[in-house]
Protein backbone atom coordinates (compact mmCIF):
# COMPACT_ATOMS: atom_id res chain seq x y z
CA UNK A 1 0.00 0.00 0.00
CA UNK A 2 2.81 2.43 0.80
CA UNK A 3 4.06 2.65 -2.79
CA UNK A 4 0.72 2.11 -4.51
CA UNK A 5 -0.84 5.33 -3.31
CA UNK A 6 2.09 7.61 -4.18
CA UNK A 7 2.79 8.46 -0.56
CA UNK A 8 6.54 7.80 -0.89
CA UNK A 9 6.86 10.15 -3.84
CA UNK A 10 4.71 12.82 -2.22
CA UNK A 11 6.89 12.80 0.91
CA UNK A 12 10.06 12.71 -1.18
CA UNK A 13 9.02 15.80 -3.16
CA UNK A 14 8.04 17.63 0.03
CA UNK A 15 11.33 16.70 1.66
CA UNK A 16 13.32 17.73 -1.40
CA UNK A 17 11.71 21.17 -1.56
CA UNK A 18 12.15 21.85 2.16
CA UNK A 19 15.70 20.47 2.14
CA UNK A 20 16.69 22.77 -0.73
CA UNK A 21 15.09 25.78 0.98
CA UNK A 22 16.90 25.10 4.27
CA UNK A 23 20.18 24.36 2.48
CA UNK A 24 19.92 27.69 0.67
CA UNK A 25 19.47 29.39 4.04
CA UNK A 26 22.75 27.84 5.21
CA UNK A 27 24.58 28.62 1.97
CA UNK A 28 23.44 32.23 2.21
CA UNK A 29 26.09 32.56 4.93
CA UNK A 30 28.67 32.36 2.13
CA UNK A 31 26.44 34.10 -0.45
CA UNK A 32 25.71 31.00 -2.56
CA UNK A 33 22.67 29.09 -3.74
CA UNK A 34 22.48 25.29 -3.86
CA UNK A 35 22.79 25.28 -7.68
CA UNK A 36 26.07 27.20 -7.40
CA UNK A 37 27.25 24.95 -4.57
CA UNK A 38 26.59 21.85 -6.67
CA UNK A 39 28.86 23.15 -9.43
CA UNK A 40 31.63 24.15 -7.00
CA UNK A 41 31.31 20.73 -5.35
CA UNK A 42 31.51 18.93 -8.70
CA UNK A 43 34.57 20.90 -9.83
CA UNK A 44 36.32 20.26 -6.51
CA UNK A 45 35.64 16.52 -6.75
CA UNK A 46 36.33 15.99 -10.46
CA UNK A 47 38.58 18.88 -11.52
CA UNK A 48 38.23 20.96 -14.65
CA UNK A 49 35.21 19.94 -16.70
CA UNK A 50 33.14 20.88 -19.70
CA UNK A 51 29.64 22.30 -19.46
CA UNK A 52 28.31 19.02 -20.88
CA UNK A 53 30.07 16.98 -18.17
CA UNK A 54 28.65 19.23 -15.45
CA UNK A 55 25.21 19.16 -17.05
CA UNK A 56 25.23 15.37 -17.24
CA UNK A 57 26.37 14.99 -13.64
CA UNK A 58 23.70 17.36 -12.33
CA UNK A 59 21.08 16.04 -14.76
CA UNK A 60 20.05 19.54 -15.80
CA UNK A 61 19.92 21.25 -19.17
CA UNK A 62 23.12 22.82 -20.48
CA UNK A 63 21.62 26.38 -20.65
CA UNK A 64 20.83 26.16 -16.93
CA UNK A 65 24.43 25.16 -16.16
CA UNK A 66 25.73 27.89 -18.47
CA UNK A 67 23.76 30.60 -16.62
CA UNK A 68 24.98 29.38 -13.23
CA UNK A 69 28.60 29.06 -14.42
CA UNK A 70 28.38 32.59 -15.86
CA UNK A 71 27.32 33.90 -12.44
CA UNK A 72 30.14 31.99 -10.75
CA UNK A 73 32.59 33.35 -13.33
CA UNK A 74 31.39 36.93 -12.73
CA UNK A 75 32.13 36.41 -9.04
CA UNK A 76 35.60 35.02 -9.90
CA UNK A 77 34.86 31.58 -8.40
CA UNK A 78 35.47 29.75 -11.69
CA UNK A 79 37.35 30.42 -14.88
CA UNK A 80 37.23 29.04 -18.40
CA UNK A 81 40.35 27.40 -19.74
CA UNK A 82 41.28 25.68 -22.99
CA UNK A 83 40.93 21.94 -23.14
CA UNK A 84 42.96 19.41 -25.10
CA UNK A 85 41.05 20.36 -28.23
CA UNK A 86 41.24 24.05 -29.29
CA UNK A 87 37.45 24.21 -29.45
CA UNK A 88 36.93 22.65 -26.03
CA UNK A 89 36.39 25.06 -23.15
CA UNK A 90 36.71 23.72 -19.64
CA UNK A 91 35.65 25.22 -16.32
CA UNK A 92 37.84 25.12 -13.23
CA UNK A 93 37.84 26.59 -9.73
CA UNK A 94 39.89 29.71 -9.09
CA UNK A 95 41.72 30.30 -5.81
CA UNK A 96 38.71 32.34 -4.63
CA UNK A 97 36.46 29.50 -5.74
CA UNK A 98 38.52 27.04 -3.67
CA UNK A 99 38.21 29.31 -0.61
CA UNK A 100 34.47 29.70 -1.14
CA UNK A 101 34.10 25.94 -1.59
CA UNK A 102 35.78 25.33 1.79
CA UNK A 103 33.52 27.86 3.55
CA UNK A 104 30.42 26.45 1.89
CA UNK A 105 31.46 22.89 2.71
CA UNK A 106 31.65 23.83 6.40
CA UNK A 107 28.11 25.25 6.25
CA UNK A 108 26.83 22.19 4.38
CA UNK A 109 28.50 19.73 6.76
CA UNK A 110 27.13 21.56 9.79
CA UNK A 111 23.65 21.50 8.23
CA UNK A 112 23.94 17.81 7.39
CA UNK A 113 25.14 16.88 10.89
CA UNK A 114 22.30 18.85 12.48
CA UNK A 115 19.75 17.26 10.16
CA UNK A 116 21.02 13.72 10.80
CA UNK A 117 21.33 14.21 14.57
CA UNK A 118 19.43 11.46 16.38
CA UNK A 119 19.24 9.17 13.35
CA UNK A 120 21.13 5.93 14.04
CA UNK A 121 24.15 5.21 11.83
CA UNK A 122 22.52 2.05 10.44
CA UNK A 123 19.52 4.09 9.30
CA UNK A 124 21.80 6.70 7.72
CA UNK A 125 23.61 4.00 5.75
CA UNK A 126 20.33 2.36 4.72
CA UNK A 127 19.02 5.72 3.53
CA UNK A 128 22.19 6.32 1.48
CA UNK A 129 21.92 2.87 -0.09
CA UNK A 130 18.25 3.45 -0.87
CA UNK A 131 18.84 6.86 -2.44
CA UNK A 132 21.72 5.49 -4.51
CA UNK A 133 19.57 2.57 -5.67
CA UNK A 134 16.67 4.83 -6.64
CA UNK A 135 18.95 7.32 -8.41
CA UNK A 136 20.40 4.52 -10.54
CA UNK A 137 16.93 3.21 -11.38
CA UNK A 138 15.86 6.69 -12.49
CA UNK A 139 18.81 6.89 -14.88
CA UNK A 140 17.51 3.83 -16.71
CA UNK A 141 13.83 4.84 -16.96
Amino acid sequence: MFLSNGLFFHHNLQFSRTFTKKLNEQLAKVDLFHSQWMILFYLKQYGSSTMVEISNYLDVEKPTVTRTVNRLEERKFVERIRGNDKRERRIQLTDLGEETYLKAREAVEEFELHLMEGLPEDDRMAMLRTLTFLKEKLRHL
